[in-house]
């Protein structure tokens, strides 16, 4: 029942894609955190560190289920599949808040 009420709203291409590039940028921008505190460089900052603990976040779910095969090209493919994962979940979301009148 509750997966019906899901997917019974109308699809909104325009909200997924912006919600998709908004994760993107958050990847990345996580992504360098993670790195600078990695390399010891501007890792002092609490803010630098709080990016650095968010880029766990959004690293799940395939680079939390498929770490080992998580190299070279397919880090990135990966990284792009959690953004368009945390895309549609968000784009699903807001249009079931948006047809309940929350928003």
């Amino acid at each position: 029942m509750k997966l019906k009420i899901l997917f019974q709203h109308k699809f909104s291409l325009m909200l997924f894609m912006l919600t998709t590039l908004v994760f993107c940028v958050l990847t990345v921008v996580t992504l360098f955190a993670a790195g600078a505190v990695d390399e010891g460089s501007y890792g002092n900052s609490f803010t630098i560190q709080l990016l650095a603990k968010g880029y766990h976040i959004v690293r799940f779910p395939t680079h939390t289920f498929f770490f080992d095969i998580m190299n070279g090209p397919i880090f990135l493919i990966g990284l792009f599949m959690n953004c368009l994962f945390y895309g549609f979940c968000s784009e699903r979301i807001i249009s079931l808040l948006k047809t309940k009148q929350w928003i």
